[in-house]
């Protein structure tokens, strides 16, 4: 199968806008369960009075306080237009900016967060910093520490290829010893099909940079638009391309992998085919106890399911012509610690949505909860439909938690768990048109 994909590495602006293993799918459309009794709650809906909008990224502190990304910001002046902000929502859904981005030598458009018990704030920028390569179009992004007291600390500017990585399109996370490991979409040494580099894992201890691994876009990956997962010393994430799957795209070949890092040493732990496996996964994985991983592919399952052509492509930079994408609507999978890959659930592209990006949320009950942007109803978004908020239980079933209308929010995409509920953010529409962050009580 060959196809071009949209890319996937330079795309729309957010709407503002092999042998296989067995695999088990255990979805028809008759079983598709709508639950009723959720609480859905608007927590904030930006307004656009200080530029803000609510991003894509949700963390919360000890305290009960929401943290987020937003791409747009309070600065006047900014490189290309505003520079971003990182905001909090207290307990009682007031919102205050934490952080403006001022732009280049500063950050620009923050992509992801994270807060430590201290109240440190750690997270990246997809633009800003110190680089001048033409590439970027302005900085080739950053990681950055803010204080509880609102100082900002640039601890890297990520440079030209090909002793660094560039252009990270999610944040960091950190070990119990303060080290910060994240991937950078672009860059490292290994220049294959007109890219700047096929991406890289990398750790920031203090403000010493380090590249782990630097992707080479063959079988060990391509395009990583994912953080990475930290589980018994080893490092486990997605690249978007890449991997021994049988698609060519303008951004080279492979349907993506999920991989794992152990020291400086890489291996894809699994190959997508875009076919009834997924394909180009995109978001970040979550592990059991048992060590099996869980993540959602955009695209692949039911390949008579296609994703009208409106619909943002995989990696969100801007840049080149958007083509159609693969067909498929997107799986939820489950990768053993051994490599053999399990389809929990295929989205239809109707009522149950259709390209899952994020991470998915496991509960102490082993039951998955997870996002996806477009679909559900259907006269939403113009027809794209707004996404949907969903439940994969323990037994396989499939329910929808929440149906996003517009009003309410679009595009859902972080979700978080904490004490028994859910916390998101849609970075479409809602009351004013520019987002929303939400609680569910599932």
């Amino acid at each position: 199968m060959k196809v071009k994909a949209g890319l996937l590495a330079q795309a729309f602006p957010r709407r503002s806008k092999p042998q296989l293993p067995v695999l088990v799918i255990l979805f028809c459309v008759a079983s598709l369960q709508v639950a009723l009794a959720q609480t859905y709650t608007i927590v904030y809906a930006f307004n656009g009075k200080n530029k803000l909008t609510a991003g894509t990224s949700i963390t919360r502190d000890d305290a009960g306080n929401l943290y987020g990304a937003s791409t747009a910001g309070s600065v006047a002046q900014c490189y290309q237009g505003p520079c971003g902000a990182i905001y909090k929502i207290d307990g009682k859904g007031k919102q205050t900016i934490v952080y403006s981005f001022q732009g280049p030598p500063d950050g620009a458009n923050p992509v992801g967060v994270i807060v430590t018990p201290s109240g440190m704030i750690y997270g990246t920028t997809l633009y800003g910093g110190t680089s001048t390569l033409q590439y970027c179009g302005g900085g080739c992004g950053t990681v950055f520490g803010i204080s509880s007291s609102g100082k900002e600390t640039v601890l890297h500017s990520f440079m030209e290829p090909p002793k660094d990585g560039i252009l990270p399109q999610a944040g960091v996370i950190r070990d119990a010893k303060g080290v910060l490991y994240g991937t950078t979409t672009f860059g490292g040494p290994h220049i294959a099909y007109g890219n700047p580099g096929e991406g890289t894992v990398y750790k920031i201890q203090g403000r010493k940079r380090t590249v782990i691994y630097s992707f080479t876009g063959g079988d060990d990956g391509a395009l990583p638009a994912a953080s990475v997962l930290l589980r018994d010393g080893s490092l486990y994430g997605t690249t978007t391309f890449g991997g021994s799957g049988s698609c060519s795209t303008l951004y080279g070949a492979g349907c993506g992998t999920v991989f794992k890092v152990k020291g400086t040493k890489e291996s894809a732990l699994y190959s997508f085919n875009n076919e009834s496996d997924g394909g180009f996964p995109a978001g970040s994985l979550i592990s059991d106890k048992s060590g099996n991983l869980y993540g959602t592919a955009v695209l692949g399952g039911d390949l008579n399911c296609t994703q009208p052509h409106a619909r943002a492509p995989i990696l969100r930079l801007p840049g080149v012509p958007i083509e159609q994408n693969p067909p498929g609507c997107g799986t939820v999978f489950k990768v053993s610690p051994s490599g053999v890959e399990t389809v929990l659930y295929t989205f239809t592209g109707t009522q149950d949505g259709s390209w899952p990006s994020a991470a998915l949320v496991l509960d102490s009950s082993g039951n998955l909860y997870g996002t996806a942007e477009y679909a559900g109803e259907a006269s939403c978004g113009g027809g794209t439909g707004c996404g949907t908020l969903f439940k994969l239980d323990t037994a396989g079933k499939f329910s929808v938690l929440h149906t996003f209308k517009g009003s309410d929010g679009a595009y859902p995409h972080a979700l978080i768990g904490d004490k028994g509920k859910l916390y998101g953010t849609a970075s479409g529409e809602g009351p004013y048109g520019y987002g929303v962050v939400y609680e569910v009580a599932p």
